[in-house]
């Protein structure tokens, strides 16, 4: 078995595939968590309602909405669901080659004998 097949094997064996899910789970409740605890702290009470249209540069800076933690959190969002979306056809791809190395091993054993 190649160092590849092996290093594959250990990473998709059973007992290592629920705790990356684990992992992958508080990964992605931590950063929500945190862009969600930046959006609260930088929301100000209520304040008082506008009657006319202001200009976004001219808002106070409390009153404008921050785009960072919401890019960040799309991203995370984005990256986390293409790992797993790789680590299922991963997953898949090392089961079809089992697969093919079985029916190769029962190939050779038929035309042998």
């Amino acid at each position: 078995m190649t160092l590849i097949r092996r290093a594959r094997a250990v990473l998709l064996s059973s007992t290592l595939l629920p705790a990356l899910w684990v992992a992958l789970f508080v990964v992605s409740l931590a950063g929500g968590a945190a862009v969600q605890a930046r959006a609260q702290a930088q929301a100000p009470a209520q304040p008082q309602q506008q009657d006319e249209f202001i200009p976004i540069d001219q808002l106070p800076p409390q009153d404008q909405l921050p785009a960072a933690p919401l890019l960040i959190g799309a991203y995370v969002f984005v990256v986390l669901a293409l790992f797993g979306y790789v680590f299922s056809i991963a997953r898949r791809l090392t089961a079809v080659q089992r697969d093919v190395e079985r029916l190769e091993g029962d190939i050779k054993r038929g035309s042998r004998g």
